[in-house]
């Protein structure tokens, strides 16, 4: 995502937010960014409510999944234990499964009603 360009109306608001937060004290600056990740992980949790309503299911964990682990101590922290290698193959496997799921489009039905518009 790092090729996304910000607006320059965003860039403006990232710039008023930045003025705004150099004037906060350090316990203001904790509550800001404890209240910018509870929104953060709100949008998450309505995203996934919307998409499931929808018919579609996002696994989205809190991690960098385009940089799968390599070392005993990035399993242990993702999957709260060191994994066999079978298991960590089985993980990576999983992981580039999911990353390169194809839809079935001879699976998906539509009901009269998914349709009526058409």
């Amino acid at each position: 995502m790092s090729d996304v360009e910000l607006t320059t109306e965003q860039q403006y608001l990232l710039r008023q937010v930045e003025v705004r937060a150099r004037q906060l004290s350090r316990e203001e600056l904790v509550e800001a960014l404890c209240n910018a990740w509870e929104g953060r992980l709100k949008l998450k949790q309505t995203f996934l409510a919307l998409s499931r309503e929808a018919g579609f299911t996002f696994s989205l964990v809190e991690r960098y999944p385009w940089q799968p682990p390599e070392t005993e101590e990035e399993f242990e922290a993702i999957l709260g234990f060191v994994p066999t290698e079978e298991e960590a193959n089985n993980y990576l496997r999983d992981l580039y499964e999911t990353a390169t799921m194809e839809l079935d489009m001879d699976e998906i039905v539509l009901t009269p009603d998914d349709d009526a518009e058409f």
